[in-house]
């Protein structure tokens, strides 16, 4: 033990000070450890200065352990009032007769350990946990000579040092190097008496006696907040998919394993059909169940080669690796459209949404990753503008389209306002005498620009923008206010017929606005006939019934146009109060050549009229095709042997000639 008189000579250059431990008290300091300490030494109260009693307890029991061992030294961190972290090492002294203390002096920690220990005793500003410094020494053989409080409550029973790790390879490992290096730090797990935790350890061999002083920082709620903050960075909160930062580091890995390897890669870019209907319908709770059902479904749908991102909204991608031929993206996209015809349970409803693939292949359709996602993103939208539930392949072409495709949606909303839309409208004629008896009305875009746009360049840009509500709105309102010019002009009366877009059928006031336009170009409701299609009529069931009875008792009839190519229940359809059933042209095309084709259509046709309804064919093109249809007792057709779409005056000369 250490005379006082030898130890109140320290250097001037050091933070000093003189620990009574009975007492409890710093009995002495220097200037230097005042100015640069201050209250961290401990609590002033009465004109005395404290120490922490977590201290006090640790250095009591190391001076009762002292008396037996080779203990030298007792080691905690402190930080000063610039934040900066400090080693404390105390020595036992000799305070008088049978009267122990300590005399303290204070070292600058190196820069990795101040980054990564936030305490020291007493400071109570971060988790209790993470403020417990834990003190321990071993003996060479690795046997416990001391442990500090914290240390005997979370290793109650530690008797060597390798029985702290959880992994017991670990143990030598350490031990190694801190017997070559005489000083070590790592983060490591040790097996607690609360479980398995991640600790910083810092370890010195005593010079003195050869003995290995251990300081363990808990540090798992550090783990858990970075692990926390790392799922926050990189993955979806709603889905728990990937997000686009993962996307990216797994794009450069598979591109420079495929360079390596000369291999190929494929990323398939996923937009869902009309989602913003639902979310604009039903709100974005039911918008967000939507999302996790079809994330969890396409996860599990792709082989395990692929990989699901979340971009966000309604985007997702896929990634999969070591592609042969871009027939197996293909393969993988099908399987992905083959899943949107089943159903999604959504809060008491079963919802129906499809997806658009576009599909891009590194090195053949981009060298970059960048370029790769762009390329990919092009295709999504072509296959958008062609067909809702399909995918399109990458080509050259397609990145002038889709220029095109966002200068449209720039320019739809000005187009709307300046009035740059018309209606055409194609013939609907009676089988039995070939008489003109409807028109469907069919909008048409003047642009100033690139002329005449059909509305499959359009119409999906107007969908996942939201303008199709005012866009269909018009269309609805000009037919009418056509139907009622015709009329006043002494034209027979004709029924016109409407085709309503997915996002305008679940407009919630949708039969109102219909009414009140009705109400204001004085036309009667039952001129007007609304198409809609069977995936419409399937996406909330109940809900549809409720706004097909709305309709049918204003008088307005109803049909199901492109009858056959969706997914509609026979078991609904009966219940739905339409008036009508349209024959989709894929089924016409090959009438009479395609037995098959043949077969469909009759079968269309018998059911149609055991229900009471009414069938239209739409794209007939030649006479066998008009008599076939005439001969299965077809009502009405619709095609380019009677007549293209037409202009309104062109229209007009054409009902002044055709009709009764």
């Amino acid at each position: 033990m250490t005379d006082i008189v030898e130890f109140l000579v320290p250097s001037p250059k050091k933070a000093a000070w003189v620990i009574d431990v009975a007492q409890g008290t710093v009995s002495w300091s220097n200037a230097i450890a005042k100015q640069r300490f201050g209250e961290a030494l401990g609590i002033c109260r009465e004109g005395l200065t404290y120490i922490h009693s977590d201290l006090k307890e640790d250095l009591s029991r190391f001076l009762g352990q002292s008396e037996h061992s080779a203990l030298l030294c007792f080691h905690w961190l402190i930080r000063d009032v610039h934040d900066e972290l400090y080693r404390c090492t105390a020595t036992v002294i000799s305070l008088g007769e049978a009267h122990p203390g300590f005399s303290v002096e204070a070292y600058p920690c190196p820069p990795n350990i101040s980054q990564k220990v936030p305490r020291t005793y007493g400071n109570k500003t971060i988790p209790e946990r993470l403020n417990s410094l834990i003190l321990m020494s071993f003996a060479k053989c690795g046997e416990n000579c001391f442990l500090s409080s914290r240390a005997k409550t979370l290793f109650p029973e530690l008797r060597n040092i390798r029985e702290l790790f959880a992994v017991q390879s670990a143990a030598q490992y350490f031990i190694d190097r801190v017997q070559r290096e005489k000083e070590f730090h790592q983060e490591i797990r040790l097996s607690t008496a609360e479980g398995i935790r991640w600790f910083q350890l810092e370890a010195h061999e005593n010079p003195d006696n050869g003995n290995m002083d251990v300081y363990a920082q808990d540090i798992q709620e550090l783990r858990d907040y970075e692990v926390q903050l790392y799922r926050l960075q990189n993955y979806d909160a709603l889905t728990h998919l990937p997000n686009r930062n993962l996307l990216y580091q797994q794009l450069e890995i598979a591109k420079a394993t495929a360079d390596k390897r000369e291999r190929m890669f494929g990323v398939m870019y996923l937009d869902l059909d009309g989602f913003k209907v639902v979310n604009d319908t039903f709100g974005h709770r039911i918008g967000d169940q939507l999302l996790q059902e079809v994330a969890n479904r396409i996860k599990t749908t792709i082989p395990s080669r692929s990989f699901l991102y979340r971009l966000g909204g309604d985007e997702f991608v896929v990634v999969t690796e070591h592609v042969q031929d871009i027939v197996e993206l293909e393969d993988i996209a099908n399987l992905i459209n083959e899943t949107g015809v089943k159903p999604y349970p959504v809060s008491d409803m079963e919802m129906l949404i499809t997806t658009s693939i576009g599909i891009a292949c590194y090195p053949v359709h981009g060298t970059d990753i960048d370029t790769l996602l762009k390329n990919a993103d092009a295709a999504m939208y072509r296959s958008k503008a062609n067909t809702h539930n399909g995918y399109r392949v990458y080509e050259d072409a397609m990145s002038e389209g889709f220029s095109a495709y966002l200068t449209l949606g720039g320019g739809l909303r000005k187009a709307i306002e300046e009035g740059q839309f018309e209606l055409f409208y194609q013939p609907k004629v009676r089988s039995s005498d070939e008489q003109t008896v409807g028109a469907e009305a069919l909008i048409r875009w003047h642009h100033p620009d690139w002329g005449m746009i059909t509305p499959d360049k359009f119409i999906p840009i107007a969908e996942e923008s939201g303008l199709i509500l005012p866009l269909g709105e018009w269309v609805i309102r000009r037919a009418c206010e056509q139907l009622k010019l015709w009329q006043e002009q002494g034209l027979t009366p004709i029924n016109l017929s409407v085709n309503l877009s997915g996002r305008q059928f679940l407009q919630p006031n949708l039969v109102e606005v219909v009414q009140q336009i009705l109400q204001e170009t004085g036309i009667d409701p039952k001129y007007l006939e609304l198409e809609l299609t069977e995936s419409m009529l399937m996406s909330d069931v109940n809900g549809t019934i409720k706004k097909l009875h709305g309709f049918r008792e204003m008088g307005v009839s109803l049909s199901i146009d492109d009858f056959g190519t969706g997914y509609s229940s026979l078991a609904y359809l009966k219940k739905f109060p339409i008036q009508a059933l349209k024959i989709d042209r894929s089924f016409i095309q090959d009438l009479g050549a395609d037995g098959e084709d043949d077969a469909i259509v009759k079968a269309t046709i018998a059911m149609a009229q055991s229900l009471n309804l009414k069938v239209i064919a739409e794209g007939v093109e030649s006479r066998q095709q008009m008599n076939l249809l005439t001969g299965y007792q077809c009502q009405e057709v619709q095609g380019y042997l009677f007549a293209k779409p037409m202009s309104t005056l062109d229209f007009e000369t054409y009902l002044k000639k055709y009709q009764l």
